[in-house]
């Protein structure tokens, strides 16, 4: 494949999404959705990636990450090709599943680091899958706010923006606020 036209940096913060060709679903059954999630687990964290926050849907996905080598791309790919092989072998289809190489936005700014895990978050609810992000279980939302213990999400930055002396609550506070207001919508971090 080609370079990327920006490198990706080790050390920066990235909007890190990618959606099935069409926008057809590319994730259909929980094991789908655990098997993304454990190459990503496989082969990002922790050494490649620290992932901030995550959500799977159905046709997209999206990860906040900091990178930490410059293997991430490489890392992305594999867990892209390994990823549409099991998933053409399950469901007896053949070539490309996701349009293209996964797309990445810089994210350099405190306030967008929280603003884009408020709409990861809120992306089941906007897109009207679930009526709480706590309904989705293909996010990192549940562990955010003290109800799971995943291994992916590295949660210490985003509660760094909240009282520490509880910001599992706080966190949650933040996203039913956002909920309430619609203000999680903003295009220059989505799909172009």
């Amino acid at each position: 494949m080609p370079q990327r036209k920006e490198p990706l940096i080790p050390g920066e913060y990235y909007h890190i999404f990618n959606r099935g060709i069409n926008s057809q679903v590319v994730f259909q059954t929980d094991r789908n959705y655990f098997y993304f999630l454990r190459k990503t687990k496989e082969y990002l964290t922790p050494k490649i990636a620290s992932i901030i926050a995550y959500v799977l849907m159905p046709t997209h996905y999206h990860l906040l990450v900091q990178i930490n080598h410059e293997d991430f791309s490489l890392a992305m790919g594999r867990i892209g090709n390994s990823y549409t092989k099991a998933y053409n072998l399950e469901w007896d289809r053949t070539g490309p599943l996701f349009e293209g190489r996964f797309k990445s936005k810089l994210v350099n700014l405190d306030e967008y680091v929280l603003r884009l895990s408020l709409y990861i978050h809120l992306n089941p609810v906007s897109s009207r899958l679930v009526e709480k992000p706590e309904d989705w279980p293909y996010s990192s939302y549940l562990d955010l706010i003290g109800i799971k213990e995943g291994v992916l999400p590295l949660i210490n930055l985003v509660h760094s923006y909240f009282d520490y002396s509880d910001p599992h609550f706080r966190y949650q506070n933040f996203v039913e606020a956002g909920l309430k207001s619609q203000d999680y919508q903003f295009s220059h971090l989505l799909f172009d």
